[in-house]
């Protein structure tokens, strides 16, 4: 499988869909003032929405 350096949609997909669980978990966390998961998720969807970011430029 030769795709020339492109990832497929379904990678756009799933890193949209794991940004925003994170995102979701990440205000849960804050909900109930859990700092420490908050701030993991939240690194979690900062990495995946940058990933997106770089899927959706190629």
């Amino acid at each position: 499988m030769s795709t020339n350096g492109k990832l497929p949609r379904k990678w756009g997909y799933i890193f949209a869909l794991t940004a925003l669980a994170a995102l979701g978990t990440c205000i849960a966390a804050l909900i109930y003032k859990e700092y420490i998961i908050a701030s993991a998720t939240g690194l979690v969807f900062g990495a995946q929405a940058f990933n997106f970011i770089k899927w959706k430029r190629q």
